[in-house]
C-alpha cells in the first residue's frame, strides 16, 4: 500500500513538472507559427499597422498637453514623409500614388485625434475611412508571400528506395514484363546498367536495331504507368557520343524539385561568362550565360505566364549582373514600371515607358558603334568583358508589350523591333546581350521576328509554365520535350505553388527549378563604369515623355527636326562605311531607324 502511494505520488510531481513545460512547449510552436503567419500575410496587414500606428500616435497626443503634444504628432508626420519618400524611390507610379494619399491621410488622421481626443469620433471615422482606402490595396495583394518554411527548416524526406536482391534486378524484370515484352509498348527493348540515385534510379535503354531513341520518348506515359509513378518522373535522354537506339533513362520516385533551393551568393565566373541558375529534378546545376571566352556576349530569353516566376528569374540574373565589375545592367520595363520596380535605382538606366525605351535602345546602338571602333582598333575579334570593357546587359521586361503591335491603339511598334534586330544579330561582337522576358516563347510574341528567335535561340533559353499548347516551340532543340510547357502543373501535390519550374534549352531536356533569390534590393551592387569611348556618349533623361531622342526640350520644332535628321545622317554614314548595303531596308535594320528617316537621309546625300 505504501508503494502504491510512493508511485502516485511520483506521477503526480511527474505531471505537475511536465505541466509547465508542455505549456512553454505550446507557447513557443504558438508564437512560431504567429511569426510564420505574419511574415506570409505581411502585405494585407499592412493598412491596418497603418491605421492602428496612426490611432496610437493621436491618443498619445490627445493624452498631453501644452507643447508636449506637438511632439509625437510631428514625430508621426516625420515618419509619414519617411515612409512616402521610402515607397517614392523603389516602387512603381501607381503605389507612389497610393502611398502619397495614405501618408497625407495619416498626417491629417493624427491631427484630428490630437484635437479630438481617442476615443471621440474622430476615431471611429478613422478605422472606417482606413479601411475603405485599404481596399484598393488589398485587391491588389489578394494573394500571400509563398509559404517556404517547411523548406527552409525541414530537410527533405527519401523515400525508401526498392530493395535489390541478389538476383535479377525487380526494375527490369518489370519492364521486360510490360514493356519489353512482344505485343507491349518497346517490343524488344532491354533496360539495363540501373544505378541508383538519391532520389530515383537510372538506365540505359536499349531498342532494336532500326529504331531511334525518340520512341521511348513517346512510350513515357506507360513508363510512368508501369512504375506506378505521377507525371513527370519519367526523362530520357540522348548518350552523347552512343548509337542512336540507345538512351539514358531517369526515373525518380521523389520529386526534389519540391524542396526551394536558396540563392546564397554571387557565382558569375569571369573565365566562363557563367553562374548558377537552375537545379535539374536529378541534382545537376543549370548555368545562365553571358558571354562566351573570346566568342563574345550571349543573349537571353526567359518566359513564363503570370506566378510562373518568371520576375524571379530575372531578379537573380540581375542580381549577378549588378554584382559583377564585368556587366553593366540597363532595364527596360514593359510593365510600365510596376514588373521590377525595386530596380528602379539600382541601374544606371531604368525606361519605364515606350518612349523610354526607345531612348534605351538607341542608346546602346550608339554605344555598338563607339565599339565597334573599339574593335577596329584591336584587330578584329569581339569584345572580352572586363573591368575597363564591361558587358552591357539590356534587360527587356514583358517584352512582348514593346515588340508587337498594337492592334487596339494602332501602336506599330515597328521601330523597336528593328533596334532589338540589330542589337541582337550585332552585339554579341561588341559585348551588348539582349535578355528579353515574355509570357510565352514563341516568335509571335516577339513581334513575328525570325530574327530575333533566331539569335535568342544561339543563347540561353528559359522557359517556365505557360497556359498555351503551342507556346514550348523556341524551347525544343529539336529532340522532342519530355512534355509541353503548358503540362506543367500549377501547383506541387502538397499544394505549394511551382513558382520557377520549367526547363533550360541546353543537351539535359529535364524538368529543373531555378534558384530563389529573396530580397534582390538588398544585395550588394558594383560601381561598374563604361569603358572610355562608350562613357564619352552622351546619356539620355528617362523622362517618360514623348519627346524624340535626338529633341532637346528647348528648341523649336523646325530645329528638332533638322537635329533628328543629322543624327540619322550620321548613323547612315557609318552603317555604309561599316558595309551595310545602301537600299532603304538593309538600312532600316542596321540603324533601327524608321522608313521615313532613312529615305530623308539618302536623299540628303543623293543616294
Amino acid at each position: 500500500m505504501k508503494q502504491m502511494t510512493r508511485v502516485a505520488a511520483q506521477d503526480v510531481e511527474t505531471s505537475t513538472a511536465e505541466g509547465p513545460k508542455q505549456s512553454t512547449e505550446a507557447a513557443i510552436e504558438l508564437g512560431k507559427e504567429a511569426l510564420r503567419l505574419g511574415k506570409r500575410w505581411r502585405r494585407q496587414a499592412l493598412p491596418l499597422a497603418g491605421i492602428g500606428a496612426t490611432h496610437a500616435i493621436g491618443a498619445t497626443a490627445s493624452a498631453l498637453s501644452g507643447p508636449a503634444a506637438l511632439v509625437p504628432v510631428a514625430a508621426g508626420w516625420a515618419a509619414s514623409a519617411g515612409a512616402y519618400g521610402y515607397v517614392h524611390q523603389r516602387a512603381s507610379r501607381w503605389n507612389r500614388v497610393y502611398a502619397g494619399t495614405a501618408a497625407v491621410s495619416s498626417a491629417g488622421w493624427q491631427a484630428a485625434l490630437a484635437l479630438d481626443g481617442s476615443a471621440g469620433i474622430a476615431a471611429s471615422l478613422l478605422w472606417a475611412s482606413g479601411a475603405a482606402l485599404s481596399i484598393p490595396w488589398w485587391v491588389r495583394h489578394t494573394e500571400p508571400e509563398p509559404d517556404i518554411t517547411a523548406e527552409k527548416t525541414s530537410p527533405a524526406a527519401h523515400m525508401a528506395l526498392p530493395a535489390v536482391t541478389s538476383g535479377p534486378d525487380p526494375r527490369i524484370e518489370r519492364w521486360d514484363t510490360y514493356i519489353g515484352a512482344t505485343g507491349k509498348a518497346l517490343p524488344g527493348s532491354n533496360l539495363k546498367q540501373v544505378s541508383e540515385l538519391p532520389f530515383g534510379w537510372r538506365g540505359v535503354v536499349e531498342l532494336n536495331i532500326g529504331e531511334h531513341w525518340h520512341s521511348i520518348m513517346k512510350a513515357q506515359q506507360t513508363i510512368l504507368s508501369v512504375y506506378d509513378l505521377p507525371d513527370g518522373r519519367v526523362f530520357v535522354e540522348a548518350i552523347p557520343g552512343a548509337s542512336v537506339r540507345t538512351a539514358q533513362i531517369t526515373v525518380l520516385t521523389r520529386d526534389p524539385l519540391q524542396a526551394v533551393v536558396r540563392w546564397e551568393k554571387p557565382q558569375l565566373d569571369p573565365a566562363t561568362g557563367t553562374f548558377p541558375l537552375m537545379t535539374t529534378a536529378d541534382g545537376e546545376m543549370l548555368h545562365y550565360r553571358f558571354w562566351w571566352p573570346g566568342g563574345g556576349a550571349t543573349h537571353g530569353l526567359v518566359s513564363g505566364v503570370n506566378g510562373s516566376g518568371k520576375t524571379k528569374v530575372l531578379d537573380l540574373i540581375l542580381t549577378e549582373a549588378a554584382a559583377s565589375d564585368r556587366v553593366y545592367p540597363l532595364i527596360v520595363d514593359g510593365g510600365e514600371g510596376a514588373s521590377l520596380p525595386h530596380w528602379r535605382d539600382r541601374v544606371k538606366l531604368f525606361a519605364e515607358t515606350p518612349q523610354d525605351a526607345r531612348k534605351l535602345l538607341r542608346y546602346a546602338l550608339r554605344l555598338m558603334d563607339r565599339r565597334r571602333k573599339v574593335v577596329k582598333r584591336q584587330g578584329g575579334g569581339s569584345v572580352e568583358p572586363s573591368p575597363d570593357m564591361p558587358l552591357i546587359a539590356i534587360v527587356m521586361d514583358e517584352a512582348h508589350k514593346l515588340l508587337m503591335n498594337d492592334e487596339d491603339t494602332g501602336t506599330d511598334n515597328g521601330d523597336v523591333r528593328r533596334m532589338c534586330e540589330k542589337l541582337a544579330q550585332e552585339g554579341r561582337k561588341y559585348g551588348i546581350a539582349l535578355v528579353l522576358a515574355t509570357q510565352v516563347p514563341s516568335a509571335k510574341q516577339l513581334g513575328g521576328s525570325t530574327v530575333l528567335r533566331d539569335q535568342l535561340k544561339g543563347g540561353t533559353v528559359v522557359g517556365l509554365r505557360v497556359t498555351e499548347r503551342t507556346s514550348g516551340n523556341m524551347i525544343s532543340s529539336g529532340a522532342p520535350m519530355p512534355e509541353g510547357l503548358h503540362e506543367l502543373p500549377a501547383v506541387f501535390p502538397d499544394g505549394k505553388p511551382t513558382r520557377g519550374l520549367g526547363y533550360m534549352l541546353t543537351e539535359r531536356m529535364m524538368r529543373a527549378r531555378s534558384l530563389l533569390i529573396e530580397n534582390p534590393e538588398r544585395q550588394s551592387i558594383t560601381a561598374t563604369r563604361l569603358d572610355t569611348d562608350c562613357a564619352s556618349e552622351a546619356v539620355p533623361t528617362m523622362t517618360g515623355d514623348s519627346e524624340d531622342l535626338f529633341v532637346d526640350e528647348q528648341v523649336s520644332p523646325r530645329e528638332a527636326e533638322s537635329s533628328s535628321d543629322d543624327a540619322s545622317e550620321q548613323l547612315i554614314e557609318e552603317a555604309i562605311e561599316a558595309g551595310t548595303h545602301a537600299d532603304p531596308l538593309s538600312l532600316m535594320q542596321a540603324t533601327g531607324l524608321s522608313l521615313s528617316q532613312v529615305r530623308r537621309a539618302l536623299a540628303k546625300h543623293g543616294k
